[in-house]
């Protein structure tokens, strides 16, 4: 064969990617690898081998975004999930500065979901779309003051950074605290309670004149005072944070956000499910806000005493974009299914069973044993005496529909491909910058064929293998997981060790964490050779 050009191969490469940016996940998936890897030979790895990984409790500290309500899964079980919230002033001055005798007329916590605009009326409504939110079902909201105290270091262990975990919720129920130990979210409204939804509807606030009664327009319709996205709106209890924070004057010793951490640890978001109900969203709690209004003592000009109405914002969750260093905790309880508990069990490698949150990883060892003990797989020894020049290297992975009810509604968007012995992304990851944040080249988006009655997932890994021919870069095991967000590169703390392939797994990505979504895959012993996992070398022979 005569020896094809690289830069005609990466021409062609650019031609599909261009085609396919704008195409709908699937659709990309399916375009923008070349089946024949653009007519070089191809070479199909003999060894591959793949096993499960019980990640067990995860640090779920901080995190980008936060799950909240409950989420049954056909196949994997049953997720519920709650966070913890610290609140922070804006600035420090805001309680000292209430002024006189502080008497709070609301308190409410917003938090925005995900959304877009669909479309606006003649009269500013506006319609929106909600994104990351899955079920139309309800469940029972509590909020809670949070009465563990959220450190930042961790004394026992040399001040290393304190961490927290998705199993911690019997420390924060054994130190919630309440209305005679009741929610604080006791609106007379049951839809902000014990029948909470999401809802897609634009929240409004009305505008009342200094009396206190609803302002109307001409055409006797109430006056729109501000406009806010669909979100979680919670009217808290007001005398509970008027004894908390303006009785007998405590607001004058909050001077400062360690201090005001110290006094009121936070709020606590508690779910409780509604039969089986579904109803569970995504949040970057990180947006919203606890809005305290209260009225202080103004003296005018003529000595008289007039009550001056204010608003005292504190903000929510951490945000990793600003001088926040509030910390969040989500937490999980799951129900595992049986099948999925037996598969963790046993370690199943055929079917791989790969969920976030609290889940599992597939762990991936490629080209087999050394047996002649060089410290290098003898198939990859085999490759490199070849003198192959590699053009492209695919691993597919297929979903194994067989297992899942309505298989193409739960699968998740994308899977992560990943370094997991030293919990980094790949050097194919890293290198796929010109489609930087979606990384349509190293892919691994869902790929559902209608024509060949399969849902796969493929990963360009071109790279990866080069440099463990030509460099010899170390072969490590390979992690697989589901995403959230494939832009999310971080990885966060097991809470216990793992061991895989002889292979310590310490951590998981950041985005698996956040995703309550799992698939079940077919291993690379899989009975069936049209879909088992399998990795394509697509190369050229050099001259000599």
């Amino acid at each position: 064969m005569k020896k094809k050009s690289i830069f005609g191969f990466l021409i062609a490469s650019l031609a599909v990617f261009t085609l396919s940016c704008d195409s709908e996940h699937n659709e990309i998936g399916s375009d923008i690898f070349g089946d024949d890897g653009f007519g070089f030979e191809t070479y199909e790895v003999n060894n591959l081998s793949a096993e499960i990984v019980n990640t067990g409790q995860v640090s779920t500290k901080n995190l980008p975004v936060n799950n909240l309500g409950v989420y049954h899964d056909p196949v994997f079980g049953k997720t519920t999930a709650h966070f913890v919230t610290q609140l922070e002033m804006t600035n420090a001055s805001d309680f000292t500065s209430a002024g006189v005798n502080p008497v709070i007329d609301s308190v409410y916590v917003y938090i925005p979901y995900n959304s877009a605009v669909e479309n606006t009326d003649s009269d500013g409504n506006v319609n929106y779309k909600l994104k990351n939110v899955y079920g139309e079902g309800s469940f029972t909201l509590n909020v809670y003051e949070n009465g563990y105290f959220l450190r930042s270091y961790d004394p026992n262990n040399n001040l290393d950074t304190q961490e927290y975990y998705s199993s911690d919720k019997p420390v924060f129920d054994s130190n919630k605290k309440g209305i005679a130990g009741g929610r604080l979210n006791n609106s007379s409204l049951n839809s902000q309670n014990t029948n909470f939804k999401f809802s897609n509807q634009e929240i409004k606030l009305y505008k009342y004149n200094s009396e206190g009664v609803l302002e109307k327009d001409s055409n006797d319709k109430p006056v729109v005072k501000d406009r806010k996205k669909p979100g979680i709106w919670l009217d808290l209890d007001k005398n509970y944070f008027q004894n908390a924070f303006f009785a007998n004057n405590k607001n004058e010793s909050i001077i400062n956000n360690n201090i005001l951490k110290e006094y009121f640890r936070g709020l606590y978001f508690n779910v409780e499910a509604n039969g089986d109900q579904n109803a569970l969203a995504q949040l970057n709690i990180a947006d919203g806000e606890v809005v305290i209004v209260y009225k202080s003592d103004k003296k005018n000009q003529d000595a008289t005493v007039v009550k001056e109405r204010k608003t005292l914002k504190l903000k929510i969750g951490h945000s990793s974009n600003s001088n926040s260093f509030s910390t969040t905790v989500n937490l999980f309880e799951n129900v595992n299914a049986n099948s999925y508990s037996e598969a963790l069990l046993t370690g199943s490698n055929n079917p791989l069973w790969v969920k976030g949150n609290v889940g599992s990883i597939a762990t991936i060892s490629l080209f087999g044993s050394d047996a002649d003990g060089n410290g290098v797989a003898d198939e990859l020894d085999e490759i490199k005496r070849n003198n192959w020049l590699i053009n492209q290297a695919v691993l597919t992975v297929y979903v194994d529909k067989s297992l899942q009810t309505n298989a193409t509604e739960y699968q998740p968007n994308r899977l992560f491909l990943y370094d997991a012995k030293n919990n980094k992304t790949l050097v194919d990851y890293d290198a796929d910058v010109t489609t930087n944040p979606d990384r349509n080249m190293y892919n691994g988006i869902i790929d559902v064929s209608t024509e060949e009655n399969t849902i796969k997932y493929r990963f360009r890994i071109t790279n990866h293998i080069n440099n463990l021919i030509k460099k010899d870069s170390t072969n490590v095991i390979l992690g697989l997981a589901v995403t959230n967000d494939i832009a999310l590169n971080s990885f966060n703390i097991l809470k216990n060790e793992a061991n895989a392939f002889n292979t310590k797994i310490s951590k998981v990505p950041t985005g698996s964490v956040t995703s309550p979504f799992g698939t079940v895959l077919f291993g690379p012993n899989s009975t069936d050779v049209n879909t088992r996992m399998k990795l394509d070398l697509y190369y050229t022979k050099k001259n000599n």
